[in-house]
């Protein structure tokens, strides 16, 4: 992903994501004994972390990784338990694939407590729970063996595609990349198998209203940042569509990009707008909100994949991960503060649009589900989003750039560190191959 300028007339951007007030933050240990203890170890943890080399803990065994009772495990029902034994699958070290904007150890995030927790599934059919289960990067391997992957979406797709190479990378040596028509490419020759990301923010057909007539590629993507862009609803963007079929899962995602400024169209005429201007209004055109365009979309998609002609593999929609912004949003002083997850008896809401974004995937989802049986299509859902509410302590913060470096904002509260608490979808992703 390439920086993104500085654009400093948005400082009116909704992208305001779960808000927490500061009387919401967990409580903190009070007792003077119980505080002392606490600051003993934590200090210890810091100086392991510090001072010697991550260590990779022993992978879970292949039998025992997604069963329990025998019963159908659903891993995006538990909490973030803390494991002061829990150490990252890679580093900024180890990995070289890991964008600036991700990289928190690279600019000097002061704790790494955020590494601390692990995701402990308690749905049925989980078994245990045990905190301390690692994704087992060889099994994986295996189990894609000769097959394909494409990730389509914005630059959190893009940070997902990262967490699963920089893992595999462990395992597999350092894979080929490569680039070309907007497609990016990791090869791990010794499986034959290989990722694909190709960034598009909307998923359906678009481009810039005042730029070219072809879509832009990440390059420019500040410029589309600061829109706006006509988006054809009732068209997929062709150029991932048309590589689709060569590939065995197809991973979606992307919905933030909906609250910027947008044109909307509908067999090729103007349907509509968002944040269009008072031109757009005296011309009568509707006003369509984000979430409305965002629902459309996905349904395009979505029926597209369950009913694309040759295509026989794994669609996959993963759900909204929402942002943490307190006190504002993205250019008008909103932060995240947290410094550990939401404690799991309190309540935390999703913001909107974001809440209604995440229900609009998760009900065209179930309405393309039909259409995909009946083309010999899988359609699976990976719904992150309630998982990701409650981890407002793993954002870059200030420390997505360095100092005196501005990648267009300032405090990021959207995206995740890597390594993070996004490296569990790599679990919801092998549970979906594994055909659990």
């Amino acid at each position: 992903m390439t920086a993104l300028p500085v654009i400093p007339s948005l400082r009116g951007l909704l992208l305001t994501g779960a808000r927490r007030t500061r009387h919401a933050v967990p409580k903190i240990i009070t007792s003077v004994p119980a505080l002392a203890a606490f600051l003993i170890l934590a200090a210890a943890t810091f100086l392991v972390i510090s001072l010697g080399p991550f260590q990779r803990s022993p992978t879970s065994s292949s039998s025992s990784l997604f069963s329990g009772s025998g019963a159908a495990c659903d891993l995006t029902r538990g909490q973030w338990v803390r494991d002061p034994a829990a150490r990252p699958y890679y580093t900024n070290a180890t990995c070289a694939f890991i964008e600036g904007y991700q990289n928190c150890m690279k600019h000097g995030r002061p704790s790494l407590e955020f590494l601390r927790w692990r995701w402990r599934s308690e749905g049925a059919g989980c078994g245990d729970g045990v905190p301390g289960r690692r994704f087992d990067a060889g099994r994986f391997l295996r189990l894609v063996r000769g097959k394909s992957i494409l990730f389509v979406g914005d630059s959190l797709a893009s940070s997902h595609v990262r967490s699963l190479v920089c893992t595999l990378s462990q395992v597999d040596g350092s894979p080929e990349r490569s680039s070309s028509g907007g497609f990016e490419r990791w090869r791990f020759p010794a499986h034959g198998f290989t990722v694909a990301f190709f960034w598009t923010p909307f998923q359906v057909r678009w481009r810039l209203t005042r730029g070219p007539p072809e879509p832009v590629g990440p390059d420019r993507q500040g410029e589309v940042f600061a829109g706006p862009s006509d988006l054809h609803l009732d068209e997929p963007d062709p150029r991932w569509a048309a590589a689709a079929r060569d590939h065995d899962v197809v991973v979606m995602s992307a919905s933030h990009w909906f609250a910027r400024p947008a044109v909307y169209y509908r067999g090729g005429r103007v349907a509509g707008c968002h944040g269009c201007g008072a031109a757009a209004l005296a011309n009568a055109t509707a006003l369509i909100k984000p979430e409305q365009a965002q629902r459309a979309a996905f349904r395009t998609v979505l029926r597209a994949l369950a009913g694309m002609e040759g295509f026989r593999g794994t669609a996959i929609l993963r759900t909204v991960a929402p942002t943490h912004y307190e006190n504002g949003g993205w250019f008008d002083g909103g932060e995240c503060t947290a410094t550990k997850p939401a404690d799991p008896e309190d309540p935390v809401e999703i913001a909107e649009p974001e809440g209604e974004f995440y229900r609009a995937q998760v009900e065209e989802f179930a309405a393309a589900e039909e259409d995909a049986r009946r083309n010999g299509v899988r359609l699976r859902l990976m719904d992150v989003t309630k998982m990701m509410l409650r981890r407002p302590d793993g954002h870059p913060d200030r420390y997505g750039h360095g100092a005196g470096e501005h990648e267009g904002f300032d405090i990021d509260c959207l995206h995740w560190c890597l390594p993070g608490p996004i490296d569990v979808w790599n679990d919801l992703l092998f549970q979906i191959l594994a055909g659990r």
